[in-house]
């Protein structure tokens, strides 16, 4: 059940945690929600372009040269830039074998120390690394070399720094939600781990 600023008036929690941060998390969750949506609609045109292929492959006898390219690409960057709504939706890996025997303000002072310690700085220097590629590949006109296609490389590469910021944006969310789990001992909202 998400924290509701009005219910939370009734027992004084909004007077100790600061209705900005209220905002922010259900903005950012919600823009989150949108992105992986919308990203989710690559999974329609990965479906699209497989279906063609193996329609033109045995049913017209004509392969097409950029399918297979296509499809890694959407594919990945699809997997890439998904990561942020798999945080939201509470869908990335968790080891559980003593995480259910800790305090509501215990899992939140762990998970805000590693969004603060591993978190943050892992991404931003995935971002700071994979700018310099997606940039050097648009320089230098970079193409793939997997097929007689030869695909332009650097929309592919610069999905990597774009995944690394939504999955900041989503980290900042989750990192305030701790915060408020640490100073009221239970949950912002409630999540159970689901498959995306």
């Amino acid at each position: 059940m998400p924290a509701d600023t009005r219910a939370s008036r009734a027992d004084g929690a909004s007077r100790d945690f600061p209705p900005a941060f209220y905002a922010a998390i259900r903005w950012i969750d919600r823009f989150s929600d949108l992105t992986g949506q919308l990203i989710a609609l690559g999974m329609a045109l990965l479906v699209g372009m497989i279906t063609y292929e193996v329609c033109a492959r045995y049913l017209f006898n004509a392969p097409t040269v950029w399918v297979y390219e296509s499809s890694y690409m959407v594919n990945g960057a699809a997997f890439m830039l998904g990561c942020a709504y798999a945080l939201l939706k509470g869908a990335h890996v968790r080891t559980d074998i003593f995480w259910d025997n800790y305090s509501e303000r215990k899992k939140g002072i762990i998970d805000l120390f590693s969004y603060l310690v591993l978190f943050f700085p892992a991404m931003i220097t995935l971002m700071a690394i994979s700018i310099d590629d997606a940039w050097l590949s648009y320089s230098i006109r970079e193409r793939s070399q997997e097929s007689v296609w030869r695909a332009i490389m650097w929309p592919f590469r610069a999905s990597i720094p774009l995944a690394a910021l939504l999955f900041m944006i989503q980290g900042i969310s989750e990192a305030l939600k701790c915060l408020y789990q640490i100073r009221f001992g239970r949950e912002f909202e409630h999540r159970e781990k689901i498959d995306v």
